[in-house]
């Protein structure tokens, strides 16, 4: 028969305990950055999620992402959303064509 003493219980126990907490604060942490998928805004690092995917941007989560929507062209040119070639996940920039 095996011998455990009370102290041993307490630290095998304290140990579980603190490699549990550690990992639930781990998960709890978890968040997805620029063009990785996501399925809400609260999933992104700082940014939001829009289309599946997480974008780095500074406008508010609650706005829609439709760039040119409140972007005046002139004459007969139209809005188009333009994504610079090196960043493929960032906020696209409304210019006139």
């Amino acid at each position: 028969m095996i011998f455990v003493s009370r102290r041993s219980k307490c630290i095998v126990m304290n140990t579980y305990v603190v490699i549990t907490l550690l990992f639930i604060a781990a998960h709890a942490q978890d968040c997805r950055t620029s063009g990785q998928t996501c399925g809400a805004h609260e999933q992104c690092c700082g940014g939001c999620c829009y289309g599946g995917h997480c974008i780095d941007t500074y406008r508010s989560c609650l706005q829609t992402f439709n760039v040119c929507r409140d972007h005046p062209c002139i004459g007969e040119q139209n809005c188009v959303q333009y994504v610079p070639p090196g960043c493929l996940r960032c906020e696209p920039l409304p210019i006139c064509l």
